[in-house]
């Protein structure tokens, strides 16, 4: 991990004060004065993130974020489950279930859009649900 972060004319980096660790932050004005600077200590950087809203700041959101997500995406597995039962398992090719399958094709679709952008509980990006093709309802 890097000690140094630049986002623009913005540097944040870690420095050790009288104190103990710090974040300066450095923000070039132009070429001519001298930088602007502010030394604060995380928590103070972390309070003024959850006072404009930049980071949640409510354990309990934060547990039912988590518990939200969890339940998303064992909802989209099942889904998943019954749309690849019905196109694979089914008895689709001797009775009509043009309905059915469609549905439950969209319905999955759906689910996977749903949990896109979700993270599972293990830090890692959800990932994605595998679909057989329409094309294979014919």
């Amino acid at each position: 991990m890097t000690d140094t972060l630049t986002h623009h004319e913005l540097t944040a980096e870690w420095v050790d004060d009288q104190k103990g660790r710090a974040i300066m932050l450095t923000q070039q004005v132009d070429n001519y004065d001298a930088p602007a600077e502010v030394l604060m200590h995380p928590w103070q950087l972390r309070a003024v993130c959850e006072r404009f809203g930049i980071i949640a700041s409510d354990p309990q959101a934060a547990k039912t974020i988590a518990t939200l997500t969890r339940r998303l995406l064992v909802l989209r597995d099942r889904i998943d489950r019954l749309n690849d039962y019905l196109l694979n398992h089914s008895d689709h090719k001797h009775a009509d279930l043009t309905y059915e399958l469609t549905y439950s094709t969209a319905t999955a679709e759906i689910a996977a859009e749903f949990c896109a952008e979700l993270v599972a509980d293990d830090g890692q990006a959800a990932p994605p649900a595998s679909r057989p093709a329409q094309a294979e309802l014919l």
